[in-house]
């Protein structure tokens, strides 16, 4: 438990440990994660702007949180996720034909790790393939660590209307998607208002297109660092699975969050937390904490990571998780069996990290092959 000074001279603290961001996280009647609460701790003005004006249940506490979300579950499913499976393994192939018929050298970022979650999210939610480049703009604004408070609000605002504008599109022409599929079962019913589906559905784009695109990124360059690793995963790729789980625990992408805020005093890790304090889980701490992984700085396929925390934990744990594993598993696979002789085009000193972002990943990622 370590006391920070926030940019507005607030208090907070960082929550390191496994043990006690879980505790903070399985905590609904201590602490808030409603972000529109004036105690809700931010890393940026930008952020605080952000957060005042998020309207979907990320930014709730139940039962609020629970009722919106029971909403889309069903989207996100296991069943769902390996039925469409197969249509994102043909994604990741045709990716992979366009790279290898354009040939190297290649930057990997624009080249897969953008355009794979980019085509996965059309296909699932119904936004334009087109329309993913706005799309990550948008989320780039909301996750940046340098833009403006007014850039910050003005994006969330335009993401909202575009979700609001294709809700308006599908409900006239209805298709095979999940904003089609919501109109239908809860939008009409009277469960769930337009306005309302507009921002779950701008949250669901940024953190589809942006997380995993960052992860993408960051795990093939992991990989590319880590021969035994990629030795043993082209070797055996039924170890992939749970290889996705041990990326996600080395290099936890999301950074600063969750957050909470404390509704009272509270003791946590031998420390009192006073009411009205804001707290940070660092996630990327827990993952590496000793008292959970043995020899947590090496990265390990046959490692068991499957209580890592990148996801989060408790109510708010991501929605889109099985998505994004199935997505990881499938990509890591394809680049590993299409492209045996995958190593970067330049010195690793030439990557430019993504210290800018509050989801860390890599710019660039030039590779040959």
């Amino acid at each position: 438990m370590c006391p920070v000074r926030l940019w507005n001279g607030k208090r907070a603290w960082l929550v390191t440990r496994h043990e006690d961001i879980r505790a903070v996280l399985s905590d609904d009647a201590r602490f808030s994660g409603a972000m529109a609460n004036p105690d809700f701790p931010a890393i940026t003005p930008a952020r605080v702007m952000v957060d005042r004006n998020e309207r979907a249940f990320v930014g709730m506490d139940n039962p609020a949180h629970d009722a919106y979300r029971r909403l889309f579950t069903r989207e996100f499913s296991v069943r769902r996720m390996q039925a469409l499976a197969p249509a994102i393994a043909a994604i990741a192939e045709g990716l992979l034909d366009d790279l290898e018929q354009s040939g190297p050298p290649a930057d990997l970022v624009p080249a897969l790790a953008v355009k794979f979650p980019s085509l996965v999210m059309s296909a699932l939610f119904g936004s334009p393939y087109e329309d993913h480049e706005f799309i990550i703009r948008c989320a780039v604004a909301r996750h940046g660590l340098t833009q403006s408070a007014a850039d910050a609000g003005t994006k969330a605002r335009e993401l909202a209307a575009y979700v609001r504008r294709l809700i308006d599109a599908k409900e006239a022409d209805p298709g095979d998607d999940m904003v089609s599929r919501i109109i239908e079962e809860h939008v009409k019913p009277g469960r769930l208002s337009r306005d309302d589906f507009a921002e779950i559905g701008a949250m669901i784009l940024r953190a589809g297109h942006d997380t995993t695109t960052n992860m993408i990124g960051m795990g093939t360059l992991l990989l590319l660092q880590n021969g035994e690793m990629r030795r043993r995963l082209a070797a055996d790729p039924a170890l992939i699975e749970g290889a996705v789980d041990e990326l996600l625990r080395y290099v936890s992408p999301v950074q600063f969050s969750p957050r909470r805020v404390a509704l009272e005093d509270v003791e946590i890790g031998g420390v009192t937390i006073p009411k009205g304090e804001g707290l940070f889980m660092l996630l990327a701490s827990a993952n590496r904490d000793q008292a959970m992984f043995a020899r947590p700085d090496t990265l390990d396929a046959g490692r068991d990571a499957s209580r890592h925390l990148a996801f989060g934990y408790g109510i708010h744990q991501c929605l889109g998780q099985m998505l994004a594993r199935v997505e990881l598993r499938i990509v890591f696979e394809t680049i590993l069996r299409r492209l045996p002789g995958l190593r970067l085009a330049v010195p690793l000193e030439e990557i430019r990290f993504k210290h800018d972002m509050q989801i860390y990943g890599v710019h660039n990622l030039p590779v040959a092959w």
